[in-house]
């Protein structure tokens, strides 16, 4: 299913990084004196007018030489693959794709797409939103790229690495990034990157994207301009990316491409690229440049740690 799948999916100034911290309690602002505040504009762009959104950069840089990236992640509904997804957005057409996606979700009466929900609409009703969502992501993403893993090479790693690569999450997430750096390091340029909070483990991915911005190698590493988690019904480009993430662990769950991922690739309207970010790799790399989970305990040990708390 692999190779198939890798064959098939294949169409022809300075910064001033902050940490990362729950975007929801986040207000945005900036200084009058500061000749542009990216952070603001950014969250002008993604948040429809609002300033409820802060993206962790200030930069006298322009706003449209940076990449955004959107990244959602999802699991098979067997558990056999993790994947994180992300679709890389030119600013200009990230404001579209909001511009348009947001009124159609309010004629539908939706406060936000999420796949897993919205597959159990009506069957012509789901039909017309994915549909519409996969035409609209056609037309204004730039590419589009999937991390995918088996959550056991990540559970498997013996203890005195486990910590370098995290959680499945995480791995999978920070494979994503890393391969859209690399898209991006090719035209000289660098990503802000908007990655949907996940409950259990976002609070470690953050944590990753701190020691990230303290480093200046990593920063060049991961071509970072900026990044955050933030929920999908606030930046609802991450919507997208929940598509993409969604229907590739489906079409790997049923062993064969599913109709929504079909219409995101089958007219080669924009490249899609899968890569299998191996995490015996992302360990030496992180360990290298001193990146480390803040977590003690993780998935192989569940029955220590219920031990020791009681």
């Amino acid at each position: 299913m692999h190779s198939r799948l890798w064959q098939e999916i294949l169409p022809k100034g300075d910064n001033i990084l902050a940490e990362s911290s729950n975007s929801a309690q986040d207000t945005g602002g900036g200084s009058d004196d500061e000749p542009y505040d990216m952070a603001a504009d950014i969250a002008d762009d993604v948040a429809g007018g609002g300033r409820s959104i802060l993206i962790a950069v200030i930069t006298t840089i322009l706003d449209d030489e940076k990449f955004h990236a959107y990244i959602d992640d999802s699991t098979s509904a067997d558990g056999a693959i993790a994947c994180s997804a992300g679709y890389l957005f030119e600013p200009r057409s990230s404001r579209e794709f909001r511009t348009q996606w947001k009124p159609f979700l309010e004629s539908k009466g939706m406060p936000y797409f999420h796949a897993t929900d919205d597959i159990r609409r009506p069957d012509e009703e789901a039909k017309e939103i994915f549909s519409t969502l996969a035409k609209l992501t056609k037309r204004t993403a730039y590419r589009g790229l999937v991390n995918f893993i088996p959550p056991s090479s990540v559970t498997s790693l013996h203890e005195s690495i486990r910590g370098y690569v995290g959680s499945v999450f995480s791995a999978a997430t920070l494979g994503c990034m890393k391969s859209i750096a690399e898209i991006a390091k090719e035209q000289k340029r660098s990503v802000v990157y908007f990655i949907e909070n996940q409950l259990e483990f976002g609070g470690e991915l953050r944590d990753f994207l701190n020691q990230i911005k303290a480093s200046p190698q990593l920063i060049e590493d991961f071509a970072m301009a900026g990044a955050d988690t933030y929920e999908k019904r606030d930046v609802i480009q991450l919507q997208a990316a929940d598509l993409f993430a969604w229907s590739f662990g489906r079409s790997h769950y049923r062993n064969g491409w599913i109709p929504e991922i079909i219409e995101l690739m089958q007219d080669r309207a924009i490249r899609h690229t899968m890569v299998a970010f191996d995490p015996m790799m992302l360990s030496l790399i992180n360990s290298s440049r001193g990146m480390r989970s803040n977590r003690k305990y993780f998935d192989q040990g569940k029955n220590k740690r219920k031990k020791r708390t009681k």
